[in-house]
């Protein structure tokens, strides 16, 4: 689902994301294909339009997260939450 992003907010997203997937950390330079403002919190479960809860993500990362907020652990086979890179350190989550 398409929403509007106001102009600011997606320059101070952009800015804290230097431009890369706050998922993959893919770069939009080296790929070449713009970043998709990402609401972490999906608008279709309740999620706002607001710094805490918009990033960059490519358009792979985008697409496989979809509007899932949690995944499941192939190693414990449970539920957990996905990333969220607000919240979240990445090297820290993904180690």
């Amino acid at each position: 689902m398409a929403s509007y992003i106001p102009v600011d907010l997606r320059n101070q997203v952009r800015a804290c994301d230097r431009n890369r997937c706050c998922y993959c950390k893919t770069s939009e330079d080296l790929s070449g294909i713009r970043m998709a403002f990402d609401h972490i919190h999906p608008r279709s479960k309740g999620g706002e339009t607001c710094f805490e809860n918009v990033c960059l993500a490519c358009r792979s990362c985008n697409e496989f997260k979809g509007d899932s907020t949690t995944g499941q652990d192939l190693l414990t086979q449970q539920t957990v939450p996905l990333f969220n890179p607000r919240l979240q350190n990445w090297h820290q989550h993904f180690a």
